[in-house]
Order: C-alpha cells, then sequence, then structure tokens
C-alpha cells in the first residue's frame, strides 16, 4: 500500500513539473540541452583535438608500429638471458639470477616519472619525439656495449663435468676446465643490460603519450582506432 502511493505521489509530481514547464513556453525543447548530442551535430565529429585522424598506412603510423615491435623483442628477450647466460654459462647464484629478472623489469616503475617528463619537459621543442630519440640513443649505445664487449670464459669448458659436484673433480681438472672468475664478471652485463630497459621504457612512454594524442583526434565514431591497431 506504501509503495502504491509513493508511485502515485511521483507521478503527480511528473506532471506537476510538466505542465509547469509547459506553461512557461519551454515545451518538449526544455530537454534538449541535456540529451545526449547526436554525431552530426558534434564539431569535427566529436575529435577532441585538431587535425584529424591518424591514417593507418602512413609514415607515422609506421614509425609507431615499429616502435613497439622492437618494445615487444626487447621486452620479451632481454629478461629471458637471465638462464641461459647468468645461470648456466657463468654460473651465476640464484638470487643473482632473480635479482637480474627483477631489475631489468624495473623501468615499469619508472614510467609515471617517464611520463611525467614527456609532458612537463619538452626538448628542442617537442615534448614526445625528443624523448624517443634519447631513449632510443640509450638503447643502441647498451646494445653496442654489449655487443662488443669482451664476454668471460664460460664457467664449465667441459660438458662430462657441469653436472659433477666440485668436490668429486680433481683439483687438476678444476684448473683446467673451470673458471672461477666467471660469475663475478656477470655484473657489467647486468647494469648495462638496466641502462637499456631503462632507455626502451622512456621511449614507450613517449609512443604511449603519443598514441593518446592521436587518438584524441580522432571522431566520435572511430575513436580509440589508432590504441588497437
Amino acid at each position: 500500500m506504501v509503495a502504491l502511493e509513493t508511485q502515485d505521489l511521483e507521478e503527480r509530481l511528473s506532471h506537476i513539473s510538466g505542465a509547469a514547464i509547459r506553461k512557461a513556453g519551454h515545451g518538449h525543447d526544455y530537454y534538449d540541452p541535456m540529451k545526449t548530442p547526436e554525431e552530426g551535430d558534434l564539431e569535427d565529429g566529436g575529435a577532441l583535438v585538431e587535425g584529424g585522424a591518424l591514417p593507418l598506412l602512413t609514415r607515422e603510423a609506421f614509425g609507431l608500429y615499429s616502435q613497439y615491435f622492437t618494445i615487444g623483442v626487447l621486452l620479451g628477450g632481454i629478461p629471458q638471458l637471465a638462464y641461459p647466460v647468468f645461470l648456466n654459462y657463468l654460473n651465476m647464484e640464484g638470487y643473482q639470477v632473480v635479482t637480474y629478472g627483477v631489475l631489468v623489469n624495473g623501468g615499469w616503475y619508472f614510467k609515471p616519472f617517464f611520463g611525467m617528463l614527456t609532458d612537463c619537459v619538452p626538448l628542442f621543442g617537442y615534448r614526445r619525439k625528443s624523448w624517443m630519440i634519447v631513449g632510443w640513443i640509450v638503447a643502441m649505445i647498451c646494445l653496442a656495449v654489449m655487443a662488443f664487449m669482451s664476454f668471460e670464459a664460460p664457467f664449465c669448458g667441459k660438458k662430462e663435468l657441469c653436472l659433477v659436484s666440485l668436490k668429486k673433480i680433481p683439483a687438476a681438472d678444476q684448473a683446467k676446465y673451470f673458471n672461477f672468475h666467471a660469475p663475478d664478471s656477470g655484473y657489467k652485463f647486468i647494469i648495462t643490460s638496466v641502462f637499456l630497459c631503462l632507455g626502451y621504457m622512456m621511449a614507450a612512454c613517449a609512443s604511449d603519450a603519443m598514441v593518446v594524442q592521436y587518438a584524441q583526434r580522432e571522431p566520435l565514431a572511430i575513436r580509440g582506432r589508432i590504441q588497437t591497431a
């Protein structure tokens, strides 16, 4: 009974409000400004920023594609060096290998900082492109250093002895086939890998910001197309 009285009261208030609006001369146009605008009524199709949508087959678009492809290769490849190189080849300790994995993925923690840099600190008049170039220069330098840096001999030089406990191997064979300095040589590659990851993460942040800018230029009907391309 109470529910019916409440519903009846709401209907009466609605009729009274509608009658007052019609009496004031507004009619049905009173609610028009509050309706969701149609696509044809929006300026530039609802684009938030002028410039038009970025065609997906232009040089600028392929530049973004190539960046994300390279970032994916480095993001998937660099952390995978932990097992074959640092654990098996150089025989580093388990905690050292785990630390390497944490450090090379630590660039994600700097994404907010890199994002603020690209937003607030333009270089040579550009907020995105300059930081992309800086990031890739750092990454290429680190890759070049790692490629041309002399690599230590493996910890174990004879396959048959690699899985044998050192206590069971004669001292002469240890001196001949084992390089006990190999684990110490991994740190220079770890440090270089960390700077490499910071470099490509800087470029990734600038790329993400540029994609958002391109998305703001798209009309409402296709907004987000460049982000899913």
